[in-house]
């Protein structure tokens, strides 16, 4: 059983309405950038997990499988990391604490795959990080093996 799964296995009616609500708020945002109307959101609360424990386990595989990973897809999935953080802050402390223990283990599979350079690496792509506006630890840290097509 995975990380996401256990999470899942422990959330109560009242999380789950949280979960459904904070999902909606996302719907909307993104239903506001399309021509048509979704009903239901790409980046949904337990889907951003997902999303980072996927980036973690091509990580952990040395990208295996994949012909190419360009560096702009592995910007979106730190950027998916980014919209976890500031859903946390959304949550009411029981269901935060829930998704930390989840979210903890993941950020651990994230840092066992990574080395922390400074963000020499991603700056070179991202201006957030070159100009010193983006400092959240998981942009500074640069993959132990680059994937194919970066």
């Amino acid at each position: 059983m995975d990380e996401i799964d256990r999470l899942v296995r422990r959330l109560t009616p009242e999380d789950r309405r949280v979960i459904a609500f904070l999902d909606l708020q996302r719907l909307q945002v993104e239903n506001a950038r399309r021509k048509f109307q979704a009903t239901k959101p790409i980046y949904g609360v337990l889907d951003r997990l997902r999303f980072w424990s996927i980036l973690a386990g091509h990580m952990e595989d040395d990208w295996q499988g994949l012909d190419h990973y360009m560096v702009y897809e592995y910007l979106n999935d730190l950027t998916v990391r980014n919209g976890i953080e500031e859903v946390l802050d959304a949550m009411p402390p029981g269901l935060r604490a829930k998704v930390r223990v989840c979210l903890d283990e993941l950020d651990r599979r994230y840092q066992a795959v990574t080395h922390d350079d400074g963000g020499a690496e991603l700056a070179q792509y991202w201006r957030p990080l070159a100009e010193g506006e983006e400092t959240r630890w998981w942009w500074t840290r640069r993959p132990d093996v680059l994937p194919p097509g970066w």
